[in-house]
């Protein structure tokens, strides 16, 4: 059974009390995924999530999601979709166009034995197919990051999309594969990036990498979308590490932003130069950290406040941070909101998960603050023990 939310009461100077919305209800679940990625569109009348009859596995290939809007007011949902291309972390990687925000709708999806991206416009039902699935969409939505999700399917599941052929070389390090750059337009598409050469760069101080598999995750744009971001990763006597690199557009003037071997878990850009990121600071305890892009200049952000790791991003003005973190004892996840300029931070909540604490099929609050900045919307496990979207209401946050 769901505990009661815990409010604090201990709050951000003028700030208002929180209030906790369920946005979905049962028997199936209802989640939008990844955090740092907008649910609304742009005049937050609508949502947009994913919905599931089961969470008690992986989804193969043959297990549809359908995709659904939601009535902000009403909360009537509406399936106008189904993706085959999906997981429980990060959906089907939903995002509103940036040139059509409240019109078209960008998502995973597969067409045949190949893995694609599917523009939907949601009021005429037009679609059109692009070749590769998407990973981030630029901010002026003129691009797409790209991944290869059928080579994840195989090396860590639990982000990855099963029921696809993986394409790539073979090998550990392959040439071809990492992260690509597709014109959202147009569909072309090449590799800005491959895990061969962010090998090579991490080889001579990191030799054991030579006999393990490398792969990508998580590729973001910075927000004046001439950089981006991605992690390098192996498994390492079974534990997962990975290092930062960032890059041109282009692929070029590659950065390796964070360091193999510190643990870097979670991310966002403050804006076209700085990131925020956790990881394991000098004595091994998972921080937040704020530096610029390329430089290493690692400052902690509040570290009496932020215990562990967390999902992590910034409001739309980049005032605030949203995060979270498991309660291992009450299996709780609690929802954070941290003021920088004040060092402050509130808790909004904690949130009984259960048995979707840890595990591929945990269940992460994965935040995302909606467009303006006053709403934070986030995945938890009903009374009902199923999943679905939840909002907090914290006030005149950033305006």
């Amino acid at each position: 059974m769901l505990r009661r939310n815990f409010l604090a009461t201990a709050a951000l100077a003028a700030a208002p009390s929180t209030r906790i919305e369920v946005m979905t209800t049962g028997p199936r679940h209802h989640f939008f995924g990844y955090y740092g990625i907008p649910p609304w569109n742009k005049s937050q009348s609508l949502l947009v999530c994913l919905e599931s009859d089961f969470q008690d596995h992986l989804p193969s290939g043959d297990e549809p999601a359908g995709i659904v809007l939601i009535e902000a007011k009403s909360k009537k949902l509406t399936r106008i979709a189904e993706t085959r291309a999906w997981n429980l972390q990060q959906g089907a990687m939903l995002h509103w166009n940036p040139l059509a925000p409240n019109d078209e709708l960008l998502f995973n999806d597969r067409q045949g034995d190949q893995l694609v991206t599917v523009a939907l416009n949601i009021h005429s039902g037009n679609r059109r197919t692009l070749p590769m699935p998407l990973a981030g969409v630029s901010h002026n939505g003129r691009h797409a990051l790209c991944l290869n999700y059928a080579r994840l399917a195989r090396l860590r599941p639990v982000v990855g999309i099963k029921g696809v052929k993986d394409t790539s070389s073979p090998g550990l390090h392959p040439e071809d594969d990492g992260a690509f750059l597709m014109d959202l337009a147009s569909g072309k598409t090449k590799i800005v990036l491959s895990v061969a050469e962010t090998f090579r760069r991490l080889q001579d101080r990191h030799p054991e990498l030579a006999a393990r598999p490398m792969f990508f995750n998580h590729s973001v744009f910075s927000r004046d979308d001439k950089r981006f971001f991605v992690l390098s990763r192996s498994f390492e006597k079974g534990r997962l590490e990975s290092a930062m690199f960032s890059a041109n557009l282009d692929g070029s003037d590659i950065r390796e932003a964070v360091p193999y071997g510190r643990g870097i878990s979670h991310f966002d850009w403050k804006n076209g130069r700085e990131i925020l990121a956790t990881f394991r600071d000098d004595s091994g305890k998972m921080r937040h950290f704020v530096f610029a892009d390329g430089k290493q200049n690692f400052t902690a952000i509040g570290p009496d406040f932020f215990q562990g790791d967390g999902h992590c991003s910034y409001s739309p003005d980049t005032q605030w941070i949203v995060s979270d973190r498991n309660h291992t004892d009450t299996k709780e996840k609690e929802l954070l909101l941290f003021h920088p300029a004040t060092n402050q931070g509130q808790s909004l909540g904690r949130f009984f998960v259960g048995q979707y604490l840890s595990t591929d099929l945990r269940c992460d609050l994965h935040p995302r603050f909606s467009r303006d900045g006053r709403m934070i919307c986030f995945d938890s496990i009903a009374q009902d023990g199923t999943r679905q979207l939840h909002i907090a209401y914290h006030g005149q946050h950033g305006r």
